[in-house]
């Protein structure tokens, strides 16, 4: 990908090309010129009044001005809009159009490698191949209305087109809402825990923006199924888990490790919380800090975080332990 610092500066993009070639040891390399003409090719598919599809030239900027909304970014910390034209050939995009507006994005990048996977999935899951989910954001006003379903399902069906069984991306674990479309309807898992992962700061992240890593198991009979609405509700009732609550907000003393089943409580709201109580926030997310190091890993006896619970007003995750029957109904 080229940037001009200098736009006078004459450049010959195969000279440069073969320069970048021989300094990564033969690798195949691919010019770019981010700020050269593009081409975007705009799709539609109609569904329940949402029109989904690749974005067009005008709508690449929408989704600039979307994230903006969302996040409150500065300019030089948006995506670029070109990332989004069919010359971009690393990154997939999708849009939520209602009424003939962007309601929502989504876009992804092809990668090598990414979280490391239980043993027990080695020569059953492909996953040198996988996409990397990057950013999805949903119009405040357009929530509600399963945008974000939708869109991760096209991924999805993308993924599996390019032969990608691992779709990975990242999420803040107190954010009660993305627990519930993580967890609850695309039943991702996590086994890995990321603190204070990002550096910046904004509205959604006050406090320390600590992180897990989710693995998507976009093949599976499992993923499936949730997508298409069969099986079990998003959020589960706690008391129909048998799980063992582990905190009582941002207070925990120890945690038995031979429990099958834990619930791991989080905020009703962790972004008001944020706003309305710092100190509080800075607490709980120290704890659940600690907690989540504590249980999360892939090995045999740690606990992965697979979904959602619910008792009243309170809110949980839930984390099940690793066992050879627990990694199998994930394939399932």
């Amino acid at each position: 990908r080229f940037h001009r610092t200098v736009h006078a500066l004459p450049v010959d993009p195969e000279a440069l090309s073969d320069a970048v070639r021989r300094a990564l040891g033969g690798a195949e390399v691919v010019f770019y010129d981010a700020d050269g003409p593009h081409h975007y090719e705009p799709t539609f598919q109609q569904l329940d009044g949402v029109n989904l599809g690749r974005p067009s030239a005008a709508e690449a900027q929408m989704i600039r001005a979307l994230q903006a909304q969302i996040w409150g970014s500065e300019p030089d910390l948006l995506y670029p809009a070109d990332i989004h034209s069919t010359d971009f050939g690393s990154s997939r995009s999708l849009v939520a159009r209602v009424d003939g507006q962007v309601a929502a994005f989504l876009f992804s990048f092809f990668k090598f490698g990414g979280s490391p996977l239980p043993d027990a999935w080695q020569s059953r899951v492909r996953s040198d191949w996988r996409m990397e989910s990057q950013t999805m954001g949903v119009d405040p006003a357009q929530r509600g209305r399963g945008l974000a379903t939708a869109l991760k399902s096209a991924q999805a069906e993308f993924a599996r087109q390019a032969g990608i069984d691992i779709v990975n991306w990242t999420a803040d674990p107190l954010q009660w809402p993305n627990a519930v479309l993580n967890f609850g309807r695309l039943r991702a898992v996590a086994f890995e825990f990321l603190p204070d992962y990002y550096a910046f700061r904004n509205d959604l992240n006050r406090v320390a923006a600590s992180r897990v890593a989710l693995t998507w198991l976009v093949d599976s009979p499992r993923v499936r199924r949730g997508l298409a609405g069969r099986g079990d509700e998003a959020v589960a009732s706690l008391a129909s888990l048998g799980a063992r609550r582990v905190n009582a907000g941002p207070d925990w003393e120890s945690v038995d490790t031979g429990e099958s089943t834990l619930a791991v409580e989080i905020p009703h709201n962790w972004t008001a919380l944020q706003a309305e109580d710092p100190e509080r926030s800075v607490r709980w997310r120290e704890s659940t800090d600690r907690l989540l190091v504590q249980i999360l890993g892939h090995e045999p006896g740690r606990y992965a975080l697979t979904g959602v619970a619910e008792e009243g007003a309170r809110r949980y995750l839930i984390a099940e332990r690793v066992t050879q029957p627990f990694l199998e109904s994930l394939l399932a």
